[in-house]
């Protein structure tokens, strides 16, 4: 059964939902500009970079979503 456009959408916005959910409840998004600010020399981050930084974050996760059957069954068959 194909996805219709609807269904899309609403995949889409639950994607967005997970990763702005994940986002507030980690480190990542300060994690993220504090490496930012480590490169520039402690510079002061301004909203362009805070932008820059928050999209490359949702891409990111974004990307390892779309992409999950791919490393999801790599990271099962390790044993410790």
């Amino acid at each position: 059964m194909a996805l219709n456009a609807q269904d899309k959408r609403d995949i889409e916005n639950i994607a967005r939902k997970e990763i702005k959910s994940f986002l507030d409840t980690t480190q990542a998004h300060t994690t993220v500009l504090k490496m930012v600010q480590k490169e520039l020399g402690n510079k002061k981050v301004d909203d362009a970079m805070v932008d820059i930084a928050t999209k490359v974050v949702v891409e990111l996760f974004k990307t390892l979503w779309q992409r999950k059957s791919f490393w999801e069954s790599a990271l099962k068959n390790i044993r410790p």
